[in-house]
């Protein structure tokens, strides 16, 4: 399991897929619209989805990442996350 630390604008799906799996926020929302994203084991709804803290998210072809902690706000206004992705 692989800890990622880091701020995000929104808890939006997109936002979180790419902050976990190091892709560009374009191409994370290509890929719920192309249903390849699932949230706890269910087909994502859109890119704008909010999730939560413990939601498990999966790509195919990527992996998957639990959305383990919101740490807080910084002073910008981003959100702090704590994803653990397992490897």
């Amino acid at each position: 399991m692989k800890e990622i630390k880091t701020t995000v604008a929104s808890l939006r799906l997109d936002a979180i897929v790419s902050s976990g799996f190091g892709i560009s926020r374009t191409k994370a929302a290509d890929a719920v619209k192309g249903e390849r994203v699932q949230v706890n084991w269910q087909p994502a709804k859109g890119p704008s989805q909010e999730v939560r803290q413990g939601d498990v998210i999966s790509l195919r072809g990527k992996g998957r990442m639990e959305l383990a902690e919101i740490t807080g706000t910084s002073r910008k206004g981003r959100t702090g996350v704590l994803l653990k992705r397992y490897m």
